[in-house]
């Protein structure tokens, strides 16, 4: 059930993480949380194909591996 006539992020107890996360004010680390939350969801996307997951992005595939050592991600 919703107050409005839309059902929203927050009707569902969705409300953005993101935000949350003592309201980020350093340009830097919202541009760092901002590219791990969307190389990770790209990789997630290409099942973990760097090759697929590069070109989704519009970066090299070398390029996606120096993001993924910066950010100590793995695919």
């Amino acid at each position: 059930m919703t107050d409005g006539k839309l059902v929203g992020a927050a009707d569902l107890d969705l409300a953005d993480k993101e935000l949350e996360d003592d309201d980020v004010l350093n340009l830097k680390s919202a541009r760092e949380a901002a590219d791990r939350r969307v190389i990770r969801h790209a990789l997630a996307r290409c099942e973990g194909n760097i090759s697929n997951t590069a070109k989704l992005l519009g970066i090299s595939r070398p390029t996606l591996y120096d993001l993924l050592k910066q950010y100590d991600l793995h695919a």
